[in-house]
């Protein structure tokens, strides 16, 4: 077990090299700091998209806007 943890090592530190010469800052060779894309749940998702369309349904029952106007942002939003 005590091979296989300095042969891991070993890869690791091969594999690093390769990200650092191919992605790296050239002149400190070190890695930026990547933000995580921010992703949102399919349930978070259904949520909000319900919500957008209850404020879409009561905007035009008061007549706050028209109906081609939805139609305009839905086809702006494809």
């Amino acid at each position: 077990m005590a091979k296989f943890n300095v042969v891991q090592k070993d890869r690791r530190k091969r594999i690093q090299e390769r990200k650092r010469a191919i992605h790296g800052n050239p002149s400190t060779r070190k890695l930026k700091q990547q933000t995580a894309p921010i992703a949102i749940s399919g349930k978070r998702k259904r949520k909000l998209f319900k919500k957008w369309r209850r404020e879409q349904k009561e905007a035009i029952e008061k007549g706050l806007v028209t109906m081609e106007d939805v139609e305009m942002a839905v086809a702006e939003g494809e």
